[in-house]
């Protein structure tokens, strides 16, 4: 048991009432989001995402909004894996660490709390709810590295009671910013499109991470990424759930990183996995370790458009990773594979803004295929083609002939094919395409 001194000796450090904090720049849109979902009375705020996404950034950017309108003594962080917290890990520890701030800190008034990720705490969300039924006068903010954190029994004991964020790697609006670029208006798309389409290929090589991103160093950059995907796999993966073959976990994640882009199954996965380890793997095996990538945030499974749910079911699921920077690190032939990267660009920004539950792909009986189904309520809202060039008049008939169908199928008449330059619009029948590059897509096609 840690006495409340050698605790606040800890908390002080990472605390603004301990010492001057580390912010970064300012993610202005997660910001306004996390302000209105603690407006509401008795909510707790759950901050969730892959691990260095910048999730413990954007709760200190939070923490320091409130300060300036009350004190700095009114906000607490708890890094949860901070090691002389590791042998008390528990419920006690919170209830320690909570009343040592109170006693040294603030002993009343309303404190804004973050603790970071609090997976690492057996049991965490029976102490948050008895926090939220005393009364306490404090806001909960909790985040995590896994999509579970919140999972069914734990909704159970917090029903009604949790709002979820979800936190990714810069997108590309971000990642100019982070770079002192901005684009507001119609004409710097065109004045600043050289050096715009220069930091494109630098986001799609390096990726969003925001620390990668404030790196000038390309050999560190690679060198960061492969820190992160490993500290995924290691941690997030292996630790959490106890794996006992870290190399069969490891080569799991990347060959699934290596799959971006592409349909895939679990048999697939295993079948390659035998013939790249030379011996049997166990199929549930193989089931669990792509669930739980999924849960670390690493890769996002597409499925098919279908109106039948054992369709959706027994068809492949398109992957797709959650950074280009990791598949810059982790794959052999990167710039091979510019038309797939450029459509793993598009499922992120489509994920992150609509949601996975909302984004499929389509298939005819014929193999024809559309990268991407928006749906929107009950209604498809968009089809979206994605390659890497259209020049070719054979490439372009190919696109439009799957994307037709799949209109005249779907009953959706906004269509679209994304690109590296062109731009345009051409009417096919009754139905017009849009043709956008995909810098203009990712800046709102201004």
């Amino acid at each position: 048991m840690l006495r409340s001194e050698e605790i606040i000796e800890v908390l002080s450090p990472l605390n603004f009432w301990g010492k001057g904090q580390e912010v970064g720049i300012e993610r202005t849109s997660y910001l306004q989001k996390m302000q209105e979902y603690l407006g509401g009375k008795d909510v707790v705020l759950s901050v969730i995402g892959v691990r260095r996404a910048g999730k413990t950034y954007l709760t200190k950017q939070l923490l320091k909004l409130k300060a300036e309108h009350a004190s700095l003594e009114k906000t607490l962080y708890v890094l949860l894996e901070e090691p002389k917290f590791d042998p008390y890990l528990g419920l006690n520890l919170l209830d320690e660490v909570y009343q040592a701030y109170r006693d040294y800190v603030a002993s009343e008034g309303e404190v804004y709390l973050v603790l970071d990720e609090i997976q690492n705490v057996l049991h965490w969300e029976k102490w948050v709810r008895t926090m939220l039924e005393k009364k306490e006068k404090v806001k909960i903010i909790i985040t995590g590295s896994s999509s579970k954190l919140l999972s069914s029994s734990l909704a159970t004991v917090l029903t009604g009671r949790t709002i979820t964020l979800k936190v990714y790697p810069l997108s590309f609006d971000e990642f100019l910013l982070f770079k002192g670029q901005r684009v507001e208006k119609k004409y710097e798309l065109l004045s600043k499109r050289r050096k715009l389409e220069k930091l494109l290929l630098e986001y799609i090589t390096y990726g969003g991470f925001p620390q990668v991103v404030s790196s000038e160093d390309p050999t560190l950059k690679i060198s960061m990424l492969k820190e992160i995907f490993e500290g995924i796999v290691l941690r997030d993966v292996v630790a959490r759930h106890k794996i006992r073959d870290a190399v069969l976990a490891k080569t799991v994640a990347e060959v699934s990183v290596n799959q971006f882009a592409c349909l895939t199954s679990a048999a697939k996965t295993r079948n390659m996995m035998v013939n790249l380890i030379g011996r049997k793997v166990s199929p549930n095996l193989i089931l669990n370790l792509l669930s739980y990538l999924e849960e670390a945030f690493l890769i996002f499974q597409i499925p098919i458009f279908s109106y039948k749910v054992k369709e959706q079911k027994l068809y492949p699921k398109k992957t797709y990773c959650i950074d280009s920077g990791i598949i810059n690190a982790v794959t052999i032939k990167f710039q091979e594979n510019m038309g797939r990267l450029f459509e793993n660009i598009v499922a992120i920004s489509l994920i992150r803004k609509f949601g996975i539950e909302n984004i499929f792909y389509w298939k005819s009986r014929e193999q024809e295929e559309v990268d991407f189904v928006l749906k929107k309520g009950l209604k498809i809202e968009q089809l979206i083609q994605v390659c890497y060039e259209v020049l070719d008049k054979e490439v372009e008939k190919r696109e439009e002939k799957a994307l037709l169908k799949a209109a005249k199928e779907l009953y959706c008449s906004n269509l679209l094919v994304i690109s590296r330059d062109t731009r345009k619009r051409k009417k096919v029948g009754p139905f017009e395409i849009c043709y956008l590059p995909l810098l203009d897509w990712l800046l709102g096609d201004f």
